[in-house]
């Protein structure tokens, strides 16, 4: 008997050991990394948990990415509670059949989406212009490229646009095979339709590597989201117009400012240029700068300089003098 049991038992741990494959099934419901899901391919149904690069500039897709591989999900609005609603920086759970549409792996249908967190950064792969014909590839498809160092965005014959059409293909510094793409979707004040193109500089470019090809070869196209993704001065928060006094009283002055990205708010101020003893943060992260100076004397001139900073850097503009209203304080000689 005890012979008998203890054959049995190693026989059915052997067998469960030695089954027909080296790598078990991936329970139902298990969370994979994007990598691991991609290798399954299209037909899987897999459930991954990554970080949502893009809103509904996009239309119904939005992609995510972990830290190494980008996926696209699909769904038509309403069609899965809570798709619709993600937003860039969220952080998602979700579960669905994979397949290949037109070349791109994606995520359709969709079955089950579960927000875990908001706000979580994202981390573009950086590619250098000259590096874009090996970046245009199957191993970064779905995944956020910010493309560096640009000189201009042209039509397919290879002249420059200066600025942005729905649905329109455009070639990244006129490179056959680097091709830009906008969506009607990313419309707004926001929206890339009818951005303008910088010109006499260099910029960058982010967008999401997609594909579009019968075959299911080539075709990779990068998607940006919205005219923030044209990043001119690699994002530096350079002041673009010059700080500007207002509301002068006797006791101080409110200083207003733009910069081209948004980055803080700083102000240094003192008796003359290079005496720039006293400083003023706001923290949040704007285009249109504003901050008030007071406790100042009355009738005296206070030389202002402003600065931006952000996680590109800190852009400064040269001190300017401001003088207070009043007349100083004392008795006239």
């Amino acid at each position: 008997m005890f012979f008998t049991t203890y054959f049995l038992l190693t026989g059915l741990l052997g067998s469960l050991a030695t089954g027909p494959s080296d790598t078990p099934p991936v329970p139902s419901g298990a969370v994979q990394s994007l990598k691991a899901a991609r290798t399954l391919g299209a037909g899987a149904t897999v459930t991954v948990r990554a970080v949502v690069l893009n809103g509904a500039e996009l239309g119904g897709l939005r992609f995510v990415q972990d830290g190494e591989s980008g996926l696209a999900l699909y769904a038509l609005p309403t069609r899965v509670p809570g798709f619709d609603e993600l937003q860039a920086g969220d952080s998602v759970q979700v579960t669905g059949q994979l397949k290949n549409y037109q070349g791109l792996l994606e995520m359709d249908p969709i079955s089950a989406v579960r927000k875990i967190s908001s706000g979580r950064p994202l981390r573009p792969l950086k590619v250098p212009a000259s590096g874009i014909t090996a970046a245009f590839s199957e191993a970064h498809e779905g995944r956020l490229l910010e493309v560096t160092g640009l000189s201009r965005l042209t039509n397919s014959s290879g002249t420059p646009v200066d600025a942005l059409s729905a649905n329109t293909n455009y070639l990244l510094d006129g490179q056959t095979g680097a091709l830009l793409r906008v969506t009607n979707s990313s419309s707004g004040p926001n929206g890339l339709i009818n951005a303008g193109v910088p010109k006499g500089e260099q910029f960058d470019v982010r967008g999401i590597l997609s594909q579009f090809s019968a075959s299911g070869t080539g075709g990779y196209q990068l998607l940006p989201r919205l005219a923030t993704d044209l990043v001119r001065g690699g994002g530096l928060a350079r002041i673009t117009a010059e700080p500007v006094p207002v509301n002068i009283t006797a006791q101080g002055f409110t200083i207003e400012f733009s910069t081209s990205y948004p980055g803080d708010t700083r102000i240094s101020y003192g008796p003359s240029s290079t005496e720039l003893t006293s400083n003023r943060i706001d923290e949040a992260l704007t285009t249109q700068h504003r901050i008030v100076l007071d406790g100042l004397e009355p009738g005296t001139t206070y030389y202002v300089q402003v600065s931006s900073r952000n996680m590109a850097g800190m852009a400064s503009s040269a001190a300017v003098p401001v003088i207070t209203g009043g007349h100083k304080s004392g008795r006239k000689k």
